[in-house]
């Protein structure tokens, strides 16, 4: 068995504007939805629109967002 990771978790911060501003990838979703929850607070609209949790499946190529933060 190989030491690849099948899935890998985004987070991407949306700009005031709507565009994508930075990511971040992690490889546990657990690590994942606790850093994104660090945003959940009234100064992250000071900063961007939205943060978003997404999941891609390496091993089939899908796709699926978890989680956003709208402000």
């Amino acid at each position: 068995m190989s030491g690849l990771v099948n899935t890998t978790y985004e987070i991407a911060f949306y700009d005031l504007q709507g565009q994508l501003d930075s990511c971040q990838q992690h490889t546990d979703e657990t690590t994942a939805r606790s850093i994104l929850r660090l945003f959940d607070e009234p100064d992250s609209a000071e900063l961007y629109s939205r943060i978003t949790l997404t999941a891609y499946d390496w091993s089939t190529g899908a796709e699926a967002e978890l989680d956003a933060l709208i402000f």
